[in-house]
């Protein structure tokens, strides 16, 4: 392992043994303690609060404010419960998750048992979402990228692994996504980051954003279902959100349609919480062809 590799895992790693070792209040405290902290530093914070007045402009300053304090807390607290994820998987998650057993029943309900894809965004917690349908039974796997930190992938592996849910590299995805499918295995992808001049531009949040073609295309071409789902955080637990999307009708911009449906249930859910959104990443970054520049 590099040096730099080294400097950067072994304190993370601490610290979330740390977390871990702790019970879930106690877990939620110290993490939103941190998020405050993180805001006071100013960590992106002007990214943060740019893409929220940009997206919520009727709103006043002191508003976009309150939400990028709670946007920092929020995550800081979520970190935590990751790191309790590490430790325990994802039994632990059962009894704290609101109509999960409702969200289950209907995924069954509509595959029959058989796979699908589970689209998600930077909402709630997306690695407790896929750590809770493990623990509730649900074959599941997950594509992820690789890290560059060789530690910090193998640490995640490592986690996804002990929750029950299958890791899929990006690179591997195209064939390792329908052997998955064919298994009867349902695939979570995180699909809501800015996909560059090759993603789709459909709106988001009042502004055309390009996202990523995978989670329609594969719904697709496998013919299989595909749900919108999260895991937003209600409490000291989680409230879960499911939902079918309507398979648009054949033709060619079948593709471009799907995607616009499931990304409008992440812009409901965003809307409703937008201290739950992740705004650190630049996501109108990509901007169509003729536009001025994105955030």
């Amino acid at each position: 392992m590099k040096p730099r590799d080294l400097l950067e895992y072994v304190p993370a790693r601490m610290a979330e043994a740390a977390l871990g070792a702790l019970p879930a209040g106690p877990a939620d405290r110290l993490g939103l303690a941190a998020g405050s902290g993180a805001w006071r530093l100013g960590t992106r914070r002007a990214t943060v609060e740019r893409q929220i007045a940009a997206s919520f402009p009727s709103r006043a300053p002191q508003w976009v404010d309150q939400i990028t304090r709670a946007c920092y807390r929020h995550f800081g607290r979520e970190i935590a419960a990751i790191a309790r994820i590490g430790r325990y998987g994802g039994q632990h998650l059962l009894p704290r998750v609101a109509d999960g057993d409702v969200a289950v029943a209907l995924h069954r309900e509509v595959t029959g048992g058989g796979g699908a894809i589970i689209v998600t965004g930077h909402v709630g917690n997306w690695e407790a979402a896929g750590a809770f349908l493990a623990a509730a039974g649900l074959p599941m796997a997950a594509v992820v990228k690789r890290q560059r930190n060789p530690a910090f992938n193998d640490r995640m592996l490592e986690t996804r692994r002990r929750s029950g849910v299958e890791p899929i590299y990006m690179q591997d995805a195209r064939t390792r996504i329908p052997e998955a499918l064919r298994a009867g295995k349902t695939v979570a992808l995180v699909a809501d980051q800015d996909a560059g001049e090759r993603g789709l531009f459909v709106p988001f949040l009042g502004r055309d954003a390009s996202t990523f073609r995978g989670p329609a295309r594969l719904a697709l071409s496998q013919d299989v279902p595909l749900f919108f789902g999260a895991a937003v955080r209600v409490g000291s637990g989680y409230g879960w959100v499911l939902e079918e999307i309507q398979r648009p009708d054949p033709g060619a911009n079948a593709e471009r349609e799907f995607t616009r449906r499931w990304v409008g249930r992440l812009e409901v859910q965003v809307r409703l919480r937008p201290e739950q959104y992740f705004w650190f990443h630049r996501r109108w970054k990509t901007r169509p062809t003729g536009t001025t520049a994105g955030d």
